[in-house]
């Protein structure tokens, strides 16, 4: 996890993720989470190729990760952390405040064979 750059004044605040600075790739799409309703989860997946960057523009969100060294959690509760998820790493958004919207920001356009969605496959491609 990383706090991204801000500035703020008596205008208020604003927070900047620059590609080749923050972000380690150019962005290709951008979409945003919201409205999940209380004890659902979203992700639960992994992708082979893509980047993902994650930001909580509002509430709070709690992040599992998992890759070849181990499982982490953290949490995204402030519009200045981001979080990077590289290639092959499996992702589970979990406890969503009800205010919560989540900012993805990814490396690659939508392709759904991109994605790994079996956890006993995705085990099986990080352990060979």
């Amino acid at each position: 996890m990383k706090r991204l750059k801000t500035f703020t004044d008596e205008r208020g605040s604003l927070t900047v993720a620059e590609t080749g600075k923050d972000l380690p790739f150019e962005v290709k799409r951008a979409y945003w989470i919201y409205g999940v309703p209380k004890g659902h989860e979203r992700g639960k997946h992994a992708n082979r190729i893509t980047y993902q960057y994650l930001v909580a523009v509002r509430g709070c969100v709690t992040i599992t990760l998992e890759d070849k060294d181990g499982r982490r959690t953290y949490v995204l509760d402030a519009p200045d952390k981001g979080l990077l998820i590289p290639p092959l790493t499996w992702n589970e958004l979990l406890h969503f405040s009800e205010d919560a919207v989540l900012l993805v920001l990814s490396s690659q356009p939508y392709r759904p064979e991109m994605y790994i969605n079996s956890y006993e496959e995705f085990l099986r491609m990080i352990h060979e």
